[in-house]
């Protein structure tokens, strides 16, 4: 295995990806790739086909990593690949952890007290969502938020601007921290000095 794509909603979404990237002229959502030309690899083709599946919806919209497992081949056919801005390509080995879910904000409040900061109603802690960013004190309904963010009659919003702190941020990162992830981010502050310094 030399790819593989991850973050999607669940496993139903990620089979529907699956298949399509395995049947790109079946697939009524691919009909613009062209077909397979008979000089071309058949692994540079699938590439191309990948690179066309993430800028068509339902895709285009998900909070998809593409995630390259062998460094020799991200070098050779890292160009073949092109993302919107909000997957990030990486280079690397699938560490399995277990993920706890820990929400710092939500956990340190009485659960009375608990107040939307965008309606300023009282929230649940399952319905609750806080920024990404460890000194940020939003709290704010999961629903809130992405009526905020979502813009163009979109149903999933793929990023917005923190009320509270103003920090641009995506939403598959607001999500993957509700479930569990990023649970022990710290922020780290860096001088002018630092960079002069080459410490970056």
């Amino acid at each position: 295995m030399v790819l593989i794509i991850h973050g999607f909603p669940n496993s139903t979404s990620a089979l529907r990806f699956e298949w399509a990237w395995q049947h790109p002229h079946i697939s009524r959502r691919l009909k613009h790739i062209p077909k397979k030309k008979s000089q071309q690899k058949v692994f540079e083709f699938y590439l191309l086909v990948l690179s066309g599946m993430l800028k068509v919806g339902p895709w285009c919209r998900l909070p998809l990593t593409i995630r390259w497992l062998d460094y020799e081949f991200f070098e050779v056919y890292a160009n073949y690949v092109s993302a919107p801005m909000h997957m990030p390509i990486c280079c690397g080995k699938v560490i399995s952890q277990k993920i706890k879910k820990i929400d710092d904000i939500v956990q340190t409040l009485d659960k009375s007290s608990i107040i939307c900061s965008l309606c300023n109603s009282f929230l649940e802690k399952e319905q609750s969502i806080a920024c990404i960013k460890p000194s940020c004190l939003l709290v704010a309904h999961l629903i809130c938020l992405a009526q905020l963010f979502c813009k163009d009659n979109m149903i999933l919003p793929i990023e917005g601007i923190c009320p509270v702190c103003d920090t641009n941020v995506l939403w598959g990162d607001l999500i993957k921290k509700k479930i569990g992830c990023y649970g022990n981010l710290q922020e780290v502050s860096f001088s002018d000095n630092d960079c002069i310094s080459g410490k970056l």
